[in-house]
């Protein structure tokens, strides 16, 4: 790390006070999002003409906002940060840019042409695999990083460990939301780009959680154990009374599922303490995958406390107490599946019309919603009944992502999608 945010904050706090996170549209128009993913763009906006290219036919499609990715899932920053390297290189792509700052010229342009602007942080992500090739933060900075990392059970002897710096089927390496120094780090990070982007509309965090538990169970390495102990006042764990030796869930599963749930909710609080404190009317948004019910193998209890679980295997009587729909603005409901109305699904559950019909069944209205789709698993006629679905039930609409949009060529159904539902409400 090369300065920290305490000697730029304040230099640059002063912006706070005479620009606050507004919004480029009518209060009582819903948010239509476009997401921009980094690697997916990387070499297509590099150059100020493409960018202008893009979000001009963002705004003439419906839509009013973006969730535009800053902070890279190597850890590398998409824009002028004193914590983070700059990133033009992302995997196998090296791009020469004919502007000098990402973020910032995405805000110019998008302020010209009434587009809000939400800043997506990859929250743990600070490294990446991309076939042979491994690359971040983590891997520049092994001696200061390496120890943080997430830790898993092995897949077929669970007395034995992984760290994702070497789980080569983990795409995103994650640090450990446990480790106070990942927490500072994040902290920082979110500090510095609403303070000297006063023009954002918000934040959305992404990968705040632990890794998909695919072949093990991460939260398993010595940070996490000994939160683990300080979370319940309890003598640190044997790996094998949370995973046994088969993959089987030992004695202290569940305690250990709400004590990273927990660690989850405590690191958001931290980013919003400091957001809030900086820039009270910046949003916070955080992306998860819509479907509640798989969410506690991640540790993300994106529900309301009052949302009280059925009994399970999984869930202490105090799990509730790690939701945190009351610490976000905007939860970003990841309705990801590939089936869109709910009579196309036979197990009822995964579509796009279940999840964002009973996302507020969790939520219990301790903040908003937006439905956010793929677009790259949609026709046109899935895609514009996805999009006329989100806007239908909750409060805002996204859509994943832009280069699929492109590549699919979906803007009319988009628009068609976003025509239908507004049309309705009149």
């Amino acid at each position: 790390m090369r300065t920290s945010i305490s000697a730029v904050s304040s230099v640059l706090a002063v912006m706070a006070l005479v620009s606050g996170c507004g919004s480029s549209h009518a209060d009582n128009e819903k948010p239509k999002a476009m997401w921009i993913d980094i690697e997916a763009n990387f070499e297509l906006l590099s150059s100020r003409e493409n960018i202008d290219a893009e979000l001009k036919k963002i705004k003439e499609h419906g839509m009013n906002m973006i969730y535009l990715d800053v902070k890279a899932a190597n850890g590398y920053a998409m824009y002028k940060s004193d914590i983070l390297p700059y990133c033009d290189t992302f995997g196998s792509k090296t791009v020469t840019r004919d502007y000098d700052d990402y973020l910032g010229y995405f805000l110019e342009k998008s302020d010209e042409m009434g587009i809000d602007v939400v800043a997506s942080v990859a929250a743990t992500g600070f490294g990446i695999h991309e076939g042979e090739l491994s690359q971040g933060l983590i891997f520049d900075k092994p001696e200061q990083w390496g120890d943080k990392c997430q830790v898993r059970s092995d897949n077929n002897d669970s007395t034995l460990t992984v760290s994702a710096v070497d789980d080569m089927q983990q795409v995103v390496v994650m640090l450990s939301p446990a480790s106070p120094e990942v927490q500072t780090l994040l902290v920082d990070i979110c500090a510095e780009i609403v303070t000297r982007y006063p023009k954002l509309k918000g934040i959305c965090l992404d990968y705040l959680r632990y890794c998909n538990n695919d072949g093990g169970w991460y939260g398993l390495g010595d940070i996490d154990l000994d939160g683990y102990a300080s979370y319940w006042n309890d003598e640190k764990p044997d790996r094998l009374d949370i995973v046994d030796s088969k993959g089987g869930r030992g004695p202290k599963f569940a305690r250990w599922i709400e004590y990273r749930s927990a660690t989850v909710k405590n690191l958001l609080k931290q980013v919003r303490d400091k957001v809030k404190s900086i820039r009270p009317e910046c949003e916070l948004h955080l992306w998860a995958s819509g479907d509640w019910i798989s969410r506690y193998s991640v540790g993300q209890n994106w529900a309301s406390t009052k949302y009280k679980p059925e009994p399970a295997p999984e869930y202490t009587d105090t799990y509730s107490s790690t939701g945190f729909a009351d610490l976000l603005d905007v939860f970003v409901n990841g309705a990801y599946t590939e089936e869109v109305w709910i009579k196309d699904d036979f197990t009822r559950r995964w579509s796009v019309e279940n999840m964002v019909a009973s996302c507020n069944d969790y939520l219990l209205n301790d903040c908003r919603s937006y439905g956010s789709i793929p677009s790259y698993a949609f026709d046109a006629k899935q895609n514009a009944d996805a999009t006329y679905l989100c806007l239908e039930h909750t409060d805002g609409y996204m859509t994943f992502e832009l280069s699929h949009v492109n590549r699919l060529d979906l803007w009319d159904s988009a628009s068609e999608g976003i025509s239908r539902a507004e049309n309705q409400s009149k």
